[in-house]
């Protein structure tokens, strides 16, 4: 059975042919930017899963961008997709009568469900990367709400009205910047794992999504029950992020219950959310650990009003280590994994057992000198 990967152009419409074939074989997104090892890493993943049998008709793989050379593969169903589009409908109204703004590649699973979503009742799309004048609705990360805020503000004209929003946090005052424009900003919440968990208009928590149930542990987890769970990794040992029970699957990130909702507290201490880039932190650790002149280190998010937080390396080095000299050997990492700030501390707080304590370290990045 091939696994089919077609070309970014092609993707949408190749997509769309699923909803009608539920008997077509699987198809993976394939993201052509990425640096030759991350591409081959995908590529020796599905011949794998497809010689053990892993992969059946109407799986759709979608790739999450690791940082050592390594693409992490999340296997679902096109119909954990198609059973979401018509809640989404009714959660935003978008319809046939609208044009459908995708500024993101279709490589991105944001803007090619909301590619799909489009197509699945009639409405145009649009993929251009500054707000087109004709469009009346938008699938955005915040950094691009934020760009078209800034140009509808200073006169540029647009016919938009609904913006769905998702990918990392939104803040109050870019919400507010929206709804004082008209727009309509519907923000959902969830994971390439889980997809749809959660959704709200306005500052107030987060509700269950339609068809979708959620739930707290006793570490304050959120776990979500839903037919819009992915089946699990391509890779048969990927160490990612899912974990399942029964019909619950979680990514470890945290909420509390808060009125009739719920909010999100972070992503947890293993991932990062930059500009709707999910992006493990052990990863980027392994990947600068094995430079040359690292003692130690430990990566975290820092709060940053575009990008929700921004990748913090924090690090032991030896005497005569630069902050250039480091970079410069990551060229095999995506660009959301690259850390943009890089920090340098005489230790790395850890447990008795030896792992990192990052909330500790996440408090004490403020006070740590920059790495020259």
């Amino acid at each position: 059975m091939d696994v089919e990967t077609p070309a970014p152009e092609d993707l949408l419409a190749r997509l769309s042919t699923r909803l009608d074939d539920g008997t077509a074989g699987p198809l993976a997104v394939l993201d052509p930017r990425w640096p030759e090892p991350l591409r081959r890493s995908a590529r020796d993943q599905l011949a794998a899963a497809r010689a053990a049998g892993r992969l059946h008709e109407g799986d759709l793989v979608l790739f999450t961008s690791g940082a050592t050379g390594r693409a992490r593969g999340v296997v679902r169903t096109v119909e954990s997709w198609r059973a979401s589009l018509a809640p989404l409908t009714d959660l935003t109204g978008i319809s046939a009568t609208d044009d459908v703004w995708l500024p993101l590649p279709l490589s991105s699973s944001l803007s090619l469900y909301g590619g799909l979503h489009a197509v699945s009742v009639g409405a145009a799309v649009t993929r251009t990367r500054t707000l087109p004048p004709a469009a009346t609705a938008a699938h955005l990360v915040p950094t691009l709400l934020d760009e078209s805020c800034a140009r509808a503000e200073t006169g540029t004209p647009t016919r938009l009205r609904t913006v769905v929003v998702a990918g990392a946090v939104l803040s109050p005052g870019l919400r507010a910047r929206a709804e004082r424009l008209g727009w309509d900003v519907v923000e959902y919440y969830g994971a390439a794992e889980l997809s749809f968990v959660g959704w709200r208009r306005g500052g107030g928590p987060m509700h269950d999504f339609p068809g979708a149930r959620t739930r707290l542990d006793d570490d304050d987890r959120l776990w979500a029950s839903s037919p819009y769970l992915a089946r699990g990794y391509l890779d048969a040992d990927p160490g990612g992020a899912l974990q399942r029970d029964g019909e619950w699957a979680t990514v470890g990130d945290l909420a509390r219950l808060d009125r009739d909702g719920w909010r999100v507290l972070g992503r947890g201490s293993a991932a990062v959310t930059t500009g709707g880039h999910t992006v493990l932190v052990e990863d980027v650790e392994a990947a600068l650990a094995a430079l040359p002149g690292v003692l130690d280190v430990a990566v975290t998010g820092q709060p940053h009003p575009r990008f929700g937080q921004v990748v913090t390396a924090v690090l032991v080095v030896e005497d005569g280590v630069r902050r250039r000299d480091l970079a410069g050997r990551l060229g095999a990492l995506p660009a959301p994994a690259r850390p943009r700030r890089w920090l340098r501390a005489t230790t790395i707080a850890r447990t008795d057992t030896g792992k990192i304590r990052r909330e500790e370290i996440a408090r004490s990045a403020d006070d740590l000198p920059p790495l020259p």
